[in-house]
Parts: structure tokens; sequence; C-alpha cells
């Protein structure tokens, strides 16, 4: 599983702390569908130009960008799978709802952002899905589940 940030998403953790900005009280998780099931955007990816990304349509099959409140993530513990020998912090299972028509791109993984819609995002995360598989096409009602997992490492 490959996972990076994106230099538009630290800029956006560094304006944070240590420079003391307004924390966000609320993340997006997506879904994209290029690069591989086991790689991810490179740290120049820009989400709202979809420079070097690209993200399921949103409205496609029904899907919409999923809102993950702040309180929903956990305390911090020590990392496991690629944060291994770092820390993370797991946010509560998001569910997709039902697929309302067949798909077929792959979905290589997921990210964070800080926008519901697509305009002037900023992708802070991106990360391929744990079995390092792609969702390689949906079909009427498939759901799609995913527990987002945050982690950094030294």
């Amino acid at each position: 599983m490959a996972e990076s940030f994106s230099a538009e998403g630290l800029d956006l953790l560094l304006g944070i702390f240590p420079r003391g900005g307004t924390n966000l009280t609320t993340s997006y998780l997506g879904l994209f569908t290029s690069q591989t099931a086991s790689t991810v955007p490179a740290a120049t990816a820009v989400l709202s130009t979809y420079t070097g990304v690209a993200e399921v349509t949103i409205g496609t099959w029904g899907y919409a960008r999923q809102s993950i409140a702040a309180a929903s993530w956990g305390a911090q513990a020590a990392g496991a799978g690629a944060a291994a020998g770092g820390r993370q912090s797991t946010a509560g299972q998001v569910t997709y709802p039902a697929a309302t028509g067949a798909y077929a791109t792959a979905i290589n993984g997921f990210f964070l952002c800080n926008a519901a819609a697509h305009a002037s995002e900023i992708g802070i995360f991106y990360a391929n899905f744990d079995d390092v598989t792609a969702i390689a096409s949906l079909a009427l009602g498939d759901i799609i589940k995913v527990t987002p997992t945050f982690g950094l490492t030294p």
C-alpha cells in the first residue's frame, strides 16, 4: 500500500501548526481512479485542477465525497502498515451510498481533502486500499466502505 501527502496538503497542515491557523472541523473522503492499486498521486498532484490525480466524477453512480467530522478521528496511536514506526489516527468507517448504476473504471484508493465540492479544494493525503486491490468495477447496488487512517512516520 502506498501513501503520500501532496505539497498543497503539507502547506495546509503547516498553516495550522505551527502557525496557529484554523483547524479543519470537517474533512472529506474522496475516491481516486488514477495511478494503480499500489501507487498514489505524487506530491505535485493538485486536486482542484485534477493535475496528476483523477477522481470518480461527482454524481456518477451517486458518488459524492463523504464528510468526516474532526471528532470522528481517534486518538493517536502507534503506526501500523506503511506508518509503522510512526504515529497514526483512524476515523470511523465511512460508507458510500449504494451505486445507482454500473461503473467500469477502477477505483484505486482514497484521499482526504478540505471541501465537498470540486473547485478550489486541497488534496491533503492519498492512500491505496489496505489490501492493495483496486475496486475493478461497481454494479448497481454495490456499496464501498472505507476506514480512513492518517499516519506519519519520522
